[in-house]
């Protein structure tokens, strides 16, 4: 269990939590799906067998199907417990109906015609303990079941509609990469007016331009959104509600770090919120024509935290709202009027605490990420002899070209010049402990784009899975020289791949487009020189044209960033949007993040381990960081200069300066419910350390708020 310490924000009491929720387990399907994309031992059942899927799934329990295939010949399938039905690159398949009472099921990499969680007559238990990951356009719908404790990472263009109004909970799921383009509503929960369903967490959700709202909730004791974009909504006449988010019946709602804004229609409502408490922090939304928070008449109490002014309703002259750092503002409001923190009256603190401490509960569902050993296939000796070894770029290449996605068997091949990519095309190898493409020299790269647009925008994508890139200078050249500055990367397959040892980067995205909406699983860049470099066109001055280089909504989930000079070198001129790494592992790197002109940059549930005396993090926005693990040992330093916003982490501090974890003079700098092992006191320039043991004095120093290095105590 993580250790919780909650101070009230009073000047004399200290309280410890008590029946907190238990953390989650990692599950079976969990740690299956962290072994490979598609494991080489499943059953295989080619496409032209379609017909036979329903009874090779009830023989053998674990099927694998061919990447990009097409399976809708076969008639609507059933998965049952301690089934597996992998594809990759959006295989094809009927409609999927999961029966209650499935346990330890796996669907992954596929794009059903529409995933049903059916109800039966004689099942007693949930549907619990499931994984299904990259769904590509798709839905899913479930009616009157109960379902617990599954996740569901990368949704893709796929809709979520879950209906327990009549029958059924929804409780501890997880939802990681939630996004549909069009689609509305994209979120649609509906609970019982008991309230059953609590406990569920989305982490990362896009709402892109649906004709109706983006998100409906209703009757639920809690939820929880950790990242949100919308790019407007409601583009049609037909939405029910004028909200892009829409929360009604609910006890406690939860939002850390929410970006976008309506840029179609201008003067759309971006939260339309009757939950009876709620937080908002970290918010970076646009403002409209019309006020774009509504609170209805349920809500008793509103805690923001670093949030911009969108424009306010308020229907209920009892609502309580309080803003700590309004538009980046170092002062406490409440109801808009400014006020010392120390005047703060008792009942406004204890709300505080209690809209602190249940958000808290929630985060800490949240199970502590494991990571697998780095794949190593070439051995210590992968660099002897590199110019005596047969060239396999050539046999590549022609597999590539002949079948748009090469399937290599396990084995070394030594590459003497890159294998180019177009639309769609990929590698995919035996597992990224048996299959790995050395470069025959450090000069060249290993995969390079080949759509060269370079006058018009084009959007593509490349599938790259289970293998290992060793030695080049670029693992994955994305530039204008091969791809071309018009090419843009949506939807691609990154996936169990490992990139050792590059000259340059593991990725190069330079001078191109963007990298727009992909999710990158399971990938490990480890001793580069950096791990992921972004470099725009350095002629562009802004607008939308051709070499921009932005980097929008790409997610990075249980990825591995291993002793590289820098591991993330994001140097942006048109902003960066909501990029996420999720159950990510960052280790002594020599500098670990180097972010320029990046908004609501988001990191969950990841472990940073460091020795380096460069700070962690080095932005000119705010990042955050939420349930987020540190370990800093000599001879570093401080972490944060400043543009930090901690929610839910954990530090321990062993390095020179044992308990310091922020510099005095930084800026915009907030840490709520977080530890630290060993505390001592941090002073900072501007910024709010809440419900937090960060120092080993009274618990008047412990919440403060920081207005040129002088603490207003609550």
């Amino acid at each position: 269990m993580k250790k919780i310490i909650v101070v009230f924000l009073s000047l004399a009491s200290v309280f410890c939590l008590t029946n907190k929720p238990v953390m989650a387990i990692t599950l079976p399907c969990e740690s299956k799906l962290a072994e490979a994309a598609i494991p080489q031992d499943a059953y295989y059942l080619p496409e032209n067998n379609a017909a036979s899927l329903q009874s090779a799934l009830n023989k053998y329990s674990i099927v694998r199907l061919r990447p990009g295939g097409n399976y809708r010949t076969s008639l609507p399938i059933q998965l049952t417990s301690n089934q597996a039905l992998y594809g990759l690159a959006g295989t094809q398949l009927p409609q999927v109906t999961i029966p209650q009472g499935t346990e330890n099921a796996i669907l992954s990499g596929v794009s059903p015609a529409k995933i049903l969680f059916t109800a039966t007559s004689r099942a007693t238990k949930p549907t619990q303990n499931n994984c299904l990951n990259r769904i590509l356009n798709s839905s899913i719908t479930a009616q009157n079941v109960a379902l617990t404790n599954n996740l569901f990472t990368d949704l893709s263009r796929t809709t979520v509609d879950i209906d327990t109004s009549q029958k059924g909970y929804l409780t501890n799921n997880r939802f990681i990469r939630t996004m549909a383009h069009g689609a509305y509503p994209v979120i649609k929960i509906i609970g019982d007016s008991a309230k059953q369903s609590q406990d569920n967490m989305f982490i990362w959700t896009n709402i892109l331009t649906p004709w109706g709202e983006g998100i409906i909730i209703n009757n639920q004791k809690n939820i929880s959104f950790v990242g949100l974009d919308a790019e407007s909504w409601n583009w049609g006449p037909r939405s029910l509600y004028p909200g892009m988010m829409n929360v009604f019946n609910t006890d406690f709602l939860s939002v850390f770090m929410s970006n976008g804004g309506d840029d179609h229609n201008h003067n759309g409502q971006y939260f339309n919120l009757d939950a009876t408490n709620i937080t908002l922090q970290g918010m970076n939304i646009g403002t409209t024509l019309n006020p774009g928070l509504i609170l209805g008449n349920a809500v008793q109490n509103l805690l923001s935290i670093d949030t911009q002014n969108i424009g306010l309703t308020k229907n209920n002259g009892l609502t309580e709202i309080i803003d700590f750092f309004p538009n980046a503002t170092p002062i406490v409001a409440d109801n808009s009027i400014a006020i010392a923190p120390a005047s703060l009256p008792k009942s406004t603190k204890t709300n505080i605490t209690n809209i602190l401490k249940s958000q808290q509960n929630t985060y800490n569902l949240l199970d502590k990420p494991i990571f697998n050993e780095i794949p190593d296939p070439a051995g210590a000796n992968w660099q002897d002899n590199l110019s005596a070894q047969a060239d396999s770029a050539d046999a590549i290449q022609a597999l590539i070209d002949q079948n748009g996605i090469a399937q290599l068997d396990a084995g070394i091949y030594y590459i003497s010049k890159p294998l180019l990519l177009k639309a769609g095309q990929g590698i995919i190898g035996a597992g990224a402990n048996q299959t790995a493409i050395i470069a025959m020299s450090p000069t060249i790269d290993l995969i390079a784009g080949a759509n060269h647009s370079d006058t018009n925008i084009v959007v593509t994508s490349f599938i790259l899975a289970d293998l290992t890139l060793q030695g080049g200078l670029n693992g994955i050249n994305h530039s204008n020289t091969g791809s071309g500055q018009g090419t843009d990367y949506v939807l691609s397959t990154l996936s169990h791949v490992t990139i050792r040892n590059m000259a340059n980067a593991g990725i190069l995205i330079n001078n191109i487009y963007a990298w727009d909406n992909n999710y990158i699983d399971n990938t490990n860049f480890y001793r580069c020189t950096t791990g992921i470099k972004q470099r725009p066109n350095p002629a562009y001055v802004g607008g939308d044209q051709i070499g921009i280089t932005f980097l929008d909504k790409n997610i990075f989930y249980q990825t591995q960033f291993i002793e590289n000079d820098i591991a993330i070198d994001w140097q942006a001129n048109r902003g960066n949007n909501l990029n996420a790494f999720i159950n990510c592992f960052f280790k002594n790197n020599k500098l670990t993040l180097s972010l320029t002109h990046s908004d609501s940059t988001l990191f969950a549930n990841s472990v940073f381990e460091t020795n380096s005396s460069l700070p962690l993090l080095q932005s000119d926005r705010v990042t955050g960081f939420i349930s987020s693990y540190f370990v800093i040992t000599p001879p570093a330093n401080t972490l944060f200069n400043g543009n930090v916003f901690c929610n839910d982490c954990s530090f321990d501090n062993r390095a020179i300066n044992a308990g310091l974890i922020v510099a005095p003079t930084s800026k915009n700098s907030y840490f709520i419910n977080s530890t630290l092992i060993n505390p001592a006191t941090q002073t900072l320039g501007t910024g709010l350390i809440m419900n937090s043991n960060f120092t080993n004095s009274s618990p008047s120093t412990v919440n403060s708020l920081f207005k040129n290095t002088i603490a207003n105590p609550f």
